[in-house]
């Protein structure tokens, strides 16, 4: 069997009709990106992200050509003193498996503040601000290590995407670590 705790994959969300909807704490609030969110965008992805290597570079390279479209897209999180606390970026992909898809980018809550619920809340409304912009389905790609984050996406209504028997074989391992009945039938 294969190692998957590092395997990159893909999960797919056929529709976005029915989202659930999920209300901020008290003392929390949404807000879009605003001109030099750079900075906020940095500091929440270098403190969240114990797995990828993030740089001051990085947000230019992934949005620096389409920083405009930023202001109706990327969301951020902000405590009480107006502090960007976790931010998701409700993007596209022209030709994700041939079609045009909306994608939940980027999702990371600051370290501080995980275990609030603040995760649920931004996928929410990533997915709303999708299906806002003209988006039918959604995708995304994360790593088979990130379980708490597959469980979140599972219980978005997000489903594996299985293009190979390689896959097939990822999602039957992390079945059963992850433990969701979207999964169920993979189980041994």
């Amino acid at each position: 069997m294969n190692d998957t705790k590092y395997q990159e994959i893909f999960l797919t969300r056929a529709h976005l009709n029915e989202l659930v909807s999920s209300p901020l704490p008290a003392g929390f609030y949404f807000r879009n990106y605003e001109f030099q969110d750079e900075e906020n965008w940095f500091r929440i992805y270098k403190a969240s992200d114990n797995y990828n290597k993030v740089y001051s570079t990085t947000f230019k390279e992934y949005f620096g050509a389409k920083a405009q479209k930023l202001e109706k897209r990327q969301i951020y999180i902000c405590n009480s003193d107006g502090l960007a606390v976790a931010t998701a970026t409700a993007w596209y992909d022209k030709n994700f498996l041939g079609q045009s898809w909306g994608r939940v980018h980027w999702v990371a809550v600051h370290p501080d503040y995980q275990g609030q619920g603040l995760a649920n809340c931004l996928l929410s409304e990533v997915l709303k601000r999708l299906k806002e912009c003209g988006h039918e389905k959604a995708y995304l790609r994360t790593y088979t290590m990130r379980l708490k984050a597959v469980r979140l996406y599972l219980n978005f209504g997000f489903m594996p995407l299985i293009r190979s028997s390689a896959d097939e074989e990822i999602w039957k391992s992390l079945a059963k670590k992850v433990d969701h009945e979207n999964l169920a039938t993979w189980r041994d």
